[in-house]
């Protein structure tokens, strides 16, 4: 998890840097890097980074949706659907144990999340995660402690 954490911080650090303000003193609008690099790309479409290509939303959503094996995603238990700040389709599978008491994410499939107000640091008792879904708004608890909170979009 704090891998995938890192990974999405050094994105939003990427996405940030690509608006630089202008070179002069002046205070002129920040010029869009993304621009530059194709001003062929039609309004709304995003550079494939692995193509090349622009692509809309639309197009990538359909492509996820065409990436998810619906049959197995069935048969686990799961439910395709909409996921996400992008909208992209997944298979989010249910856990067994969703719902169970949990003082640490080891009790559980999924992570331990709180379900009550304590701070991070603090004591707390959770419930174990519903699915694989990583998206949304919650605490961990670790050790029988609230670690920290995020909210992942």
């Amino acid at each position: 998890m704090r891998v995938l954490l890192a990974v999405f911080a050094l994105g939003l650090i990427v996405a940030c840097s690509a608006k630089t303000p202008a070179a002069s003193g002046d205070e002129a609008a920040p010029v869009d890097i993304a621009d530059a690099k194709d001003e062929s790309a039609a309004a709304g479409d995003i550079t494939d980074v692995t193509s090349g290509e622009p692509k809309t939303i639309e197009d990538m959503r359909a492509e996820s949706l065409a990436s998810v094996d619906q049959a197995a995603c069935a048969a686990a238990g799961g439910e395709v659907r909409q996921e996400g700040m992008l909208g992209m389709y997944r298979c989010v599978t249910p856990y067994a144990d969703a719902g169970k008491e949990c003082r640490s994410g080891d009790e559980c499939e999924g992570k331990c999340l709180s379900t009550g107000d304590a701070m991070t640091g603090e004591e707390g008792v959770g419930a174990c995660q519903a699915n694989d879904s990583p998206f949304g708004c919650y605490a961990e608890i670790e050790d029988g402690k609230v670690t920290h909170a995020i909210c992942v979009d």
